[in-house]
């Protein structure tokens, strides 16, 4: 097998016709160029370049390598260059994201009018996936990330964890409940028909984990998919919802609907982003990460 370092060798001598020249420009002596050439030509049987009255010229075999290993030298460079720079000011990309209610609820109106000043080229694509299928499809490289919640779901070994945010559940009912106190106690919790938002697809959830350890169970009277709906629903009911207290405060500004405090020991809500280990490398996911670190509200 030739030496790639020889191969190397052929396209600068070709165009530098000299093999001073050539070797200045190949950061070697004369000698060591001189004694490469003569290894070319022992390895591949051919004279390779030929003296002439306009210097040194590639013989017809040494001529058709040359494009090619030209070709194959341009491609490892670019290989081994490592990813490249990404300008979100003026590079065009699409991130896909799967991602759970409260963060399209919460962040993409903050990150929508962010990136329409800094990154105007620059679009997010969110998806409310199943744990299951968000976890295949960032391994496939099909999502950038993915947003998670902490202790209601299984996150691989392999993921990157980011925290983004961390939030604490509070109850939200219709203004006309004015029966209920501010704050509720753990009857209230267990007598009282609820709206329940599963905190990921599989049905795992924070407030009934909690319950559970108590050996307490609430009453849901309807599920639903996204806060919005529930809000809605509280209203229309009069039922109860467990909400995160940021996502209560923006309901309660749309929606006729009274914040209510949970009894003591009430779990936390806290939001990872969820990267491949195998992709989050890139310039571009690197500053998205970084972006959303830096997301408040």
């Amino acid at each position: 097998m030739v030496d790639l370092n020889l191969l190397r060798l052929i396209p600068i001598l070709a165009k530098e016709k000299n093999v001073t020249r050539a070797a200045q420009k190949a950061n070697l002596s004369q000698s060591a160029f001189s004694h490469a050439l003569n290894r070319l030509r022992e390895q591949l049987k051919d004279e390779m370049f030929i003296r002439t009255h306009s210097g040194m010229e590639p013989t017809p075999y040494a001529a058709r390598m040359i494009p090619v290993i030209e070709s194959a030298l341009s491609k490892l460079d670019t290989a081994t260059r490592g990813p490249s720079h990404f300008d979100p000011a003026r590079d065009a990309h699409t991130f896909y994201i799967g991602a759970v209610d409260y963060f399209e609820f919460m962040f993409m109106p903050v990150l929508t009018a962010r990136f329409k000043t800094i990154a105007p080229n620059v679009r997010l694509s969110v998806d409310i996936l199943s744990e299951t299928i968000k976890v295949e499809r960032v391994e496939n490289g099909q999502l950038d990330a993915f947003i998670g919640v902490e202790n209601v779901q299984h996150i691989p070994h392999y993921f990157n964890k980011h925290r983004l945010i961390s939030d604490h559940f509070v109850a939200i009912a219709s203004l006309e409940r004015s029966d209920l106190p501010d704050q509720l106690t753990m009857r209230h919790l267990v007598s009282e028909a609820q709206i329940h938002l599963p905190a990921v697809s599989s049905g795992a959830d924070h407030i009934d984990n909690w319950l559970l350890s108590q050996h307490l169970y609430r009453p849901l009277a309807t599920v639903v998919q996204s806060y919005a709906v529930g809000g809605r629903v509280a209203v229309a009911s009069g039922y109860l919802m467990c909400v995160p207290f940021r996502i209560a405060q923006e309901l309660a500004k749309m929606l006729p609907l009274r914040i209510m405090t949970l009894p003591e020991g009430a779990p936390s809500y806290d939001l990872l982003l969820l990267s491949h280990r195998l992709y989050d490398y890139q310039p571009a996911l690197q500053w998205l990460i970084d972006e959303l670190k830096t997301v408040r509200i």
